[in-house]
């Protein structure tokens, strides 16, 4: 089992799901009302949880007047446990794996950033089959809401193209045979 799996596996579904709300949407507040039914957690349990993750520095209170608002914190802790939960690193991964057994793909290259929402991956290899490939990218879209736009090269015209600085930006390998 992997280690993010397995830290998965320790976390209650209810805890993991107002995180991952938090995760995907770290620069919004929200009324407590809104955490309970983005995250289908009940109120009473919602709030119960956000005082708990507020408790350990995870989420700010932000209080206006009688109201109180939530947002993410912005400090280590919070990104240590992103880079186990957040559900794009989880995506790609999954894609990497799924994508893997198509022949003829030499390597995946992330060129970018990835998002909460998409990634912008290169594909290198000789005659891969597109139709299992946008198979793979449609089930990523709909199981997860998350984009993956992808662009076939071989491994001349990658080389070619780099060469004349198209891909300069940040790359990071994330699959090479």
């Amino acid at each position: 089992m992997e280690n993010s799996q397995l830290l998965m596996e320790l976390f209650d579904n209810k805890i993991l799901a107002i995180l991952k709300l938090f995760f995907k949407n770290p620069n919004n507040q929200f009324y407590l009302l809104e955490v309970a039914k983005s995250s289908g957690v009940s109120s009473a349990t919602t709030f119960r949880i956000v005082n708990k993750l507020a408790e350990i520095g995870l989420i700010n209170t932000i209080r206006l007047n009688k109201f109180k608002l939530y947002q993410l914190s912005k400090n280590e802790n919070v990104e240590f446990l992103q880079s186990f939960i957040r559900e794009d690193i989880q995506v790609l991964k999954d894609f990497i794996n799924n994508i893997k057994t198509i022949p003829n793909i030499e390597a995946i290259i992330l060129h970018g950033k990835e998002s909460t929402s998409r990634a912008n991956l290169l594909i290198i290899g000789e005659n891969i089959d597109n139709s299992s490939m946008k198979q793979l990218l449609a089930a990523a879209k709909e199981k997860y809401g998350f984009t993956i736009s992808c662009l076939t090269l071989t491994k001349d015209q990658y080389e070619q193209m780099s060469r004349m600085g198209l891909y300069s930006g940040q790359k990071k390998i994330l699959y090479k045979i």
